[in-house]
């Protein structure tokens, strides 16, 4: 089982979200603590990036994160909902 960690801008988009997100999302993300390879790897120059999958109400969401094996953790970087999301992914690793 791997730990999960929450950056600090992932902080600043969960806080944007509407609480019932929220907890559906830590929910939803369970499943990452026990298969940190459960995303889809990102292409190109965020190839060391995965990014999980959801929707909830017909929204589609997004939560991005790394994988550290060798300290079993998993770090969240940004999570929100799927208009423009890679776009601020982007603007946060550059």
């Amino acid at each position: 089982m791997y730990r999960r960690f929450i950056s600090n801008s992932a902080k600043r988009s969960i806080k944007k979200l509407p609480l019932t997100v929220r907890k559906i999302l830590f929910k939803e993300t369970e499943i990452i603590e026990r298969n940190p390879y459960a995303g889809e790897k990102l292409s190109s120059s965020l190839s060391f990036l995965y990014s999980f999958h959801f929707s909830i109400n017909s929204i589609a969401y997004r939560a991005v994160y790394t994988v550290n094996e060798e300290k079993k953790e998993i770090t969240f970087h940004l999570v929100g909902v799927r208009e423009n999301f890679y776009e601020k992914v982007r603007r946060l690793f550059r």
